[in-house]
Parts: structure tokens; C-alpha cells; sequence
């Protein structure tokens, strides 16, 4: 089964209370030890329902807490030891109960968190959300939908965040709809991928170049690096981009015909750039994106396009990896010329 993956949308979480404050810090620092304690157990083959158990009995006391603890161990498997560095709460999405069984969105500005208690008398606690303007229309879709959505709370710069996980095709959906598109023209967006970036360049039917962005994510491929949050990432910059494209008049778009490049012998940093180059899931993402922005996806062969790009890209003042994007684009238009023309 195909892993789904899910942008995230974060906002500012505030809480009047001292008290509550208190009780959420000591709920996230006894989550971090339940995920540092389930790393251990799964390294010694425990099996899942075990370590649930255990966690529940001896940390959390919220059976859902400690199966969500589990899921984040699992994002550490490879490693050998894991000593996370900050206290942090997550949540798995629960559709059958307002979307999360234990951090549950309230409205656009508040979320209630579950505080557990060994005595079984668990209590909420509420808290002040402030989300960016743009995201509104997403966090309240899934306060009135029921649909359901992993949120998370983690501390950044000493101030509290609450991330919410939200599914693809609602984040390209509303996200579209909160802003006006442009008459469509025809034009052409063309991607080039890679594991820290994703360069686009738009040209029109007749090949200029209108406009070229690129989203970067270097920290994907530093060492011990979440996958599961380099996929977030990966995500949230392609979604980005084929919204933007979508709003400057594109209908269609062109990547490249890839596989996983083979890995370079001795090249310790060239290897971890290659695992975290997740080809698959660029393709599997826009093959869901492109129809919900009515456009047609184009698969073009790459070959000798990177080699053709370094002396095109110091004619026109690119840097290579969007040169690349632009000679696909090229090609492409060309194909779609001459099936015009049979």
C-alpha cells in the first residue's frame, strides 16, 4: 500500500494559563521519553501491540498517545539510538472522532489538547491557535468535515507551535480556491528534480521564458534527518509550485521520465543525497495534483539534458538545474507540436 503524505500547516499556540502551560510541557516531555522508549523496544523485535502496552502502563496513559508515540519511533529505525533533543506531542488523525482523538481543532483560533491521567480521568485543556490567513479555509474544513488529520505540538525558538497534518487533496483543493487564477493561456510549466530543490521554469507556446521559481529544502539530506518529514517538505514545496504555476496561466506540465539514480562509490554525502532522493514520490504527487488543477501531465525523456544544460545555462544567466527544467520544457513543446501537426 502506498504511504500517504501530507503537507503541514503550523500555527502559533498560546495558553493564559500557567497552569495548563505546565501540564502540557510535562505531557510533551514524558511523549518524548514514550518515543525514545519505543525506538529501544522496536530495535529488541518487541512486537507493536507489546510496545503499545507498555508505553500506556508506563508513560502515557492514552493507549492512542502511545500508538502515536510508535509511529514516531518509526521515523528513527535506521538509527541505532535516538536522544531527541525537545519535548514534543503528536496525535494520529482519527476520522471517526472530529478528525484527532486527542488534540482536536475547536475553531480557526482554538485547539483542545487531552491531558491523561493514570486515574482515567482525563481532562482537555484549550488553547489559542493563530494560523497564517491563507491556511483559514484548510483549518476550517477540517474542524466541520470530520476529516481526519495528525496534529502535533513542538516547541521552536521557546515558543509553542501546534502542526496540523492535513490530506493532499483538501490542502491543493482549498489552497487553489483562496485565490483567484488567471485566464488560462496554455502555458507550460517544466520541472527539474532533486533531493534538496525543485527548480520550475514557465514558458509559453512558443518557448520563451515567463517566469522561474524553485522551493530549496537542504536540511532533507543533512544526517539523521526525519524521511517522514523530508516527504512533508518535498510535498509542500511541489504543491506550492503547481499552485503558483496554476495561478500564471499553465495547463500543462512537464517532468522528466525518472529513476532512482545509482548510488556513487565512496562518496559518503553523494549516497544520502541519492536515498533521500525520492523520485517516486514527485510523480506519484502530481500524477493527484495536476487533474485537480485541470491540467495534463507530460513524461519526457531526460537523456543528455543535464550535459546539454551546463553550457546553455551560462547563455541565459541560469543556474544548471533550471536549465534542465527549460530544456524539458523545449522538448516537450515540440512533441506537442508535432502530434498538432499528424
Amino acid at each position: 500500500m502506498e504511504e500517504k503524505v501530507r503537507p503541514t500547516v503550523r500555527g502559533r499556540l498560546t495558553l493564559n494559563s500557567p497552569i495548563d502551560k505546565a501540564w502540557l510541557l510535562l505531557l510533551m516531555r514524558n511523549f518524548k521519553d514514550a518515543v525514545e522508549y519505543a525506538h529501544s523496544l522496536m530495535r529488541k523485535s518487541i512486537p507493536e501491540r507489546e510496545i503499545v502496552k507498555l508505553l500506556t502502563s508506563r508513560i502515557l496513559n492514552n493507549a492512542h498517545y502511545s500508538h502515536s508515540a510508535l509511529q514516531r519511533a518509526k521515523l528513527y529505525r535506521e538509527q541505532r539510538y535516538l536522544k531527541l533533543k525537545k519535548p514534543q506531542l503528536y496525535s494520529v488523525g482519527k476520522g471517526m472522532e472530529n478528525g484527532n482523538r486527542n488534540i482536536r481543532l475547536h475553531s480557526t483560533d482554538r485547539v483542545m489538547i487531552k491531558i491523561p491521567s493514570a486515574t482515567g480521568r482525563h481532562r482537555w485543556i484549550t488553547a489559542g491557535v493563530r494560523f497564517g490567513r491563507r491556511y483559514l479555509p484548510i483549518i476550517e474544513e477540517l474542524v466541520n468535515g470530520g476529516i481526519p488529520y495528525g496534529a502535533g505540538v513542538y516547541l521552536k525558538d521557546g515558543r509553542l507551535e501546534l502542526h496540523v497534518s492535513i490530506p493532499l487533496e483538501l490542502y491543493a483543493d482549498r489552497l487553489r480556491k483562496t485565490r483567484e487564477r488567471v485566464k488560462p493561456a496554455g502555458h507550460i510549466a517544466s520541472f527539474d528534480f532533486n533531493p534538496d530543490r525543485i527548480c520550475m521554469v514557465i514558458v509559453n507556446r512558443r518557448g520563451e521564458i515567463l517566469d522561474i521559481k524553485s522551493v530549496y529544502f537542504p536540511e532533507v539530506t543533512s544526517h539523521g534527518f526525519p524521511k517522514e518529514k523530508a516527504r512533508g517538505l518535498r510535498l509542500k514545496g511541489l504543491v506550492e509550485l503547481v499552485d503558483y504555476a496554476w495561478h500564471h496561466g499553465v495547463t500543462d506540465y512537464v517532468v522528466e521520465k525518472l529513476s532512482k539514480p545509482k548510488k556513487k562509490t565512496g562518496s559518503k554525502s553523494g549516497n544520502r543525497k541519492v536515498s533521500r532522493f525520492a523520485v517516486r514520490e514527485y510523480l506519484t504527487h502530481l500524477k493527484v495534483l495536476i487533474p485537480r488543477y485541470g491540467g495534463k501531465l507530460h513524461l519526457v525523456n531526460p537523456a543528455y539534458a543535464s550535459v546539454d544544460a551546463i553550457p546553455l545555462s551560462r547563455r541565459l544567466g541560469l543556474d544548471v538545474h533550471t536549465t534542465s527544467a527549460y530544456l524539458l520544457a523545449i522538448r516537450a513543446l515540440k512533441s506537442m507540436n508535432n502530434h498538432q501537426h499528424l
